[in-house]
């Protein structure tokens, strides 16, 4: 029985390189009778999956940003969703539209319109993971105790995620971590062609295989298929060795986003999503109907010999999979024991800056950390510009009245550098945000709030919605601003 259901009205966008897709969830929120449990995500339902289209471009730089908020705005309409009632979810910026000149505008005005509280997010890492949440794989590992990997295989790139089933400890929302993220600038819309077949555009990813197998593709060309099936099978050759290593082809190297794993992993399960990805299980009738190679690398990887031995499983979504992770697994839940200023929320974009782990050091040596993190935040950011900051705290040590005055004295003076009307979040993993939050409203009239049970870290950013289950926990988006 619960003391309290609510609903949520969450919404997904993920602006890609081939194609922008919306999706409205209805997230159920349950708390428990009475005690200090923190409420939950008890049910998630998609209400809403837009039509799939084309992502619009002005040119190969730039996207249509007017084009794109139109599409969102006459989605929502037809879902009959208020953008004043949404309150939370995401727009995912992926593959080569994330590296668009104007990728970060975008995403700020498509946030905007679309209701009092939609992060704008964009980055490789967090777009492996909402794919693999939305196309099941993250499920799958969570009730079976399995190892899955999702191959999100997009347009502009290749996004790996493995979810950790089996681990007992640091699990994450669904119940399941995520154990590493592998992704790869690989593609099937690196190549693009126009309506005679001849070719309209080569990405810089492209361009780097196509020299190395010494194959002539240059713009206005029209190129037979057996070079364009071997580029197609380098890119799928590269997809392999992504998820296969280590060790790594220099090549892969050479593709790489971010950091590749020093260590190989055993998997239960494979799961394809993405553009690309539903193509290898799905054909279509025409190599070159989406004109680009997105058929060709679907094919190579189906006809691949190492992957026709993966343990290969259904996705529950596919093309969609990274809007519906956006739309119903981007949002978190703070601890019911908060203390805030309801009036603050709610908040965008504000920036985390991490103090570190506090429960070695004594209490004359709590402020130095917090004085640096404090520091930081001055360094990489114009403060008139934004509406909060946030200063995280991966454990404050034991949680007495004693302990909790000297942080509170500490995390007093830390912000007095920080502008008197600036609001200041303090984040907490431990159950302490009520109790430190009293003890800081007798030492500062600066505007603040506690946050406990959230696992930020610095160079995050956070979004925090409106207060619920009575004021007594808030919904935040944790999430990467990657431009």
């Amino acid at each position: 029985m619960t003391d309290r259901s609510e609903r949520l009205t969450s919404v997904g966008v993920d602006v890609g390189t081939t194609t922008t897709h919306t999706v409205v969830s209805r997230l159920r929120v349950e708390t428990s009778p009475g005690g200090a449990a923190s409420p939950e995500i008890a049910d998630r339902e998609i209400a809403f999956r837009g039509p799939v289209r084309e992502t619009p471009l002005v040119d190969p730089e730039t996207i249509d940003v007017e084009a794109v908020a139109a599409l969102v705005a006459g989605d929502l309409e037809a879902a009959g969703v208020d953008p004043a009632a949404v309150d939370t979810g995401a727009v995912i910026v992926t593959g080569e539209t994330a590296r668009r000149e104007n990728a970060e505008p975008l995403v700020h005005r498509i946030a905007a319109d679309a209701g009092r509280f939609v992060a704008a997010t964009a980055g490789a890492e967090l777009e492996a993971v909402l794919a693999g949440r939305g196309s099941g794989a993250a499920t799958r590992a969570a009730e079976r105790g399995e190892t899955v990997a999702n191959v999100d295989v997009g347009g502009g790139t290749t996004n790996v995620a493995i979810f950790e089933g089996r681990s007992g400890d640091g699990r994450g929302r669904g119940g399941v971590p995520v154990g590493e993220t592998r992704c790869l600038d690989v593609g099937g819309r690196l190549v693009r062609f126009d309506e005679d077949g001849r070719v309209e555009s080569v990405s810089p990813p492209a361009r780097l295989l196509a020299d190395a197998l010494e194959l002539s593709l240059e713009v206005g060309d029209e190129p037979d298929d057996e070079p364009l099936a071997a580029l197609a099978a380098a890119m799928a050759d590269r997809v392999v060795d992504l998820f296969e290593g280590p060790p790594f082809d220099p090549l892969t190297r050479e593709l790489a986003i971010g950091e590749l794993p020093s260590e190989p992993v055993s998997l239960d399960g494979v799961v394809f999503s993405g553009g690309v990805g539903r193509l290898v299980d799905s054909p279509s009738a025409e190599p070159f109907a989406y004109g680009d190679l997105g058929e060709l690398l679907a094919a190579a990887l189906r006809d691949h010999e190492r992957v026709r031995s993966w343990p290969v499983r259904e996705p529950h979504e596919d093309l969609r999979a990274t809007a519906v992770g956006a739309g119903t697994e981007s949002t978190t839940l703070s601890g019911r024991t908060i203390s805030i200023e309801p009036d603050l929320f709610p908040l965008r974009n504000v920036p985390v800056a991490d103090a570190g782990d506090l429960a070695g050091r004594e209490e004359r040596a709590l402020r130095e950390p917090l004085e640096s993190a404090v520091a930081r935040l001055r360094e990489l950011h114009d403060l008139a510009d934004l509406d909060a900051v946030a200063l995280t705290i991966a454990d404050v040590g034991p949680l007495e009245y004693e302990r909790l005055g000297a942080l509170a004295d500490a995390l007093t003076g830390a912000v007095d550098p920080l502008p008197p009307s600036l609001p200041v979040l303090v984040v907490t993993r431990q159950n302490c945000a009520k109790a430190l939050g009293q003890l800081l409203r007798r030492r500062t009239d600066r505007p603040l709030a506690v946050l406990d049970e959230l696992r930020p870290h610095g160079g995050d950013y956070l979004d925090v919605g409106a207060p619920i289950a009575g004021h007594r926990s808030v919904p935040v988006v944790v999430k990467t601003l990657a431009f």
